[in-house]
């Protein structure tokens, strides 16, 4: 491929990129403001990446330039995994939050200092790939992020559609851009099709970030301390006695039987907590250790059971399995076939009332 396309490439991706990074650090997407700073970040971070390797490619006669463009590198990442953290914990910042961006200033004040100081040779090394093993690290750590997300969000949220299912291309961003940045520096045969390969990716991440909703509905942003899969020990099981778990759990059946507030499907654990008179944690601790589920299992079986109970009524056809769903709760088809399969073994289609 001719060298102009591949540079044509590199400078819509570098603009794409810095497009983006302004409309998110000026507040164009209304959700997630805190998260989507760190994502605007990330974006004007990469986008001068991108436009370094454009002007490398270019032969661009100030090295000063390049310079510039190449000193914010080892920040790229630590922005990236910052976001995906606050997205995930609105209310909180991570631990150590500095030390993630200590590399990137001794990155900058090498550079700056340039032959000023001998560098042992191995030093060269570290720098040619760090960024790379970076990508490794900071990948991770951002899919570890959002194995506990989904973990925790069963303990609030009863439906998989309110789950971050977006928030996957960041989580996986990291290797994939430090693959990419290896192949460039390695394999200089395909140049042109990594560079429209940047492209590509750069237009999916961007599309992917303007496609964000809100993390947790309603009340649930106000939440900073979420409910594990157990709820510690040394807190909630300390406040509550077996005696008080067995009456909370005969309170919450009484609840769903008589007012099935299941069949709402916004409801979640805060505002399932506040119906029953106890905290989130107290609920979770009776979900988990009063009826051996936790949130997501226990009101999903619950909207199954209904489920089940209007196939069987006779006044639903094959076509009209969608408003059962519905009816029962569900706002999502996929969680409707899953929790009616793992309630009864079967599925939908078989509870129909026979003609």
């Amino acid at each position: 491929m001719h060298q102009s396309f591949a540079l044509l490439f590199l400078a819509l991706s570098a603009g794409s990129l810095f497009l983006a990074a302004f409309l998110l650090l000026t507040g164009v997407v209304q959700a997630n403001h805190k998260a989507n700073k760190w994502l605007g970040a990330f974006f004007f971070l990469l986008s001068l990446l991108l436009m370094e390797l454009f002007l490398e490619g270019a032969g661009h006669p100030q090295p000063l330039l390049i310079q510039i463009t190449e000193w914010p590198r080892w920040a790229i990442f630590p922005c990236l995994y910052v976001a995906v953290f606050t997205f995930v914990h609105p209310l909180r910042r991570p631990r150590l939050l500095l030390i993630h961006f200590l590399p990137a200033v001794i990155f900058i004040i090498f550079l700056t200092l340039g032959d000023k100081v001998q560098l042992p040779n191995w030093t060269g090394v570290i720098a040619r790939y760090f960024f790379f093993a970076q990508g490794l690290v900071y990948g991770v750590l951002n899919l570890r992020i959002l194995m506990k997300h989904q973990s925790h969000i069963r303990q609030v949220l009863a439906d998989r559609a309110s789950d971050l299912t977006w928030l996957r291309n960041f989580v996986y961003a990291p290797l994939v851009i430090a693959g990419v940045w290896l192949a460039f520096r390695q394999l200089p045969i395909v140049d042109g099709l990594l560079q429209l390969l940047c492209l590509g990716l750069s237009l999916y991440f961007v599309s992917a970030a303007f496609r964000q909703r809100d993390v947790y509905p309603g009340k649930l942003s106000e939440v900073e301390d979420w409910p594990g899969d157990v709820p510690n020990e040394s807190t909630s099981a300390r406040r509550l006695t077996p005696n008080q778990i067995a009456i909370l759990k005969d309170r919450v059946t009484l609840l769903t039987d008589q007012h099935k507030p299941y069949l709402d499907p916004a409801l979640n654990l805060h505002t399932l907590a506040d119906k029953v008179g106890i905290n989130t944690h107290e609920l979770s601790l009776v979900l988990n250790q009063g009826f051996g589920m936790n949130f997501y299992a226990y009101i999903n079986g619950l909207r199954a059971e209904e489920a089940i109970r209007l196939l069987k009524s006779g006044k639903y056809g094959r076509g009209e399995m969608e408003a059962v769903s519905i009816r029962a709760g569900f706002n999502s088809r996929t969680t409707f076939y899953a929790a009616i399969k793992k309630k009864k073994g079967e599925k939908p289609a078989g509870f129909l009332k026979k003609d």
